[in-house]
């Protein structure tokens, strides 16, 4: 079963940088650029991992992760910032968010992180 993976940011080039890393990794791949219309796409399709920039526009990223938290969201989050990891931890506690990455973040890394999570999430 392929995993289906929803990207979220609000910067073209990041979508596009993501959306190719997981689809060489046999991932099918979903684009969001604003907070608003993730929480649509995730009602709508369901994905089993949720990369998501947390300064979103439209909708901020604390305010998809409140909109998970209500609907019950089960599948991981995986959040990447510009900010510095410490100060997004103080602001986000919930249980299904798997980790906070930095951006510039570095490829393998990512791909090792989410191929790790969803192999986690799956069992």
């Amino acid at each position: 079963m392929t995993n289906r993976i929803l990207i979220v940011d609000d910067q073209p080039g990041i979508r596009l940088l993501l959306e190719e890393i997981l689809k060489m990794e046999g991932c099918e791949t979903i684009c969001a650029k604003t907070g608003r219309e993730a929480c649509d796409l995730v009602e709508e399709l369901s994905p089993d991992l949720i990369i998501m920039d947390y300064n979103l526009p439209v909708m901020h990223g604390k305010d998809v992760l409140l909109y998970l938290e209500n609907i019950d969201f089960h599948s991981p989050v995986i959040i990447i910032t510009g900010e510095s990891k410490e100060s997004i931890q103080q602001e986000v506690d919930f249980p299904f968010v798997t980790d906070i990455i930095t951006k510039p973040f570095d490829i393998q890394n990512l791909k090792d992180l989410v191929v790790g999570t969803l192999v986690h999430s799956s069992s």
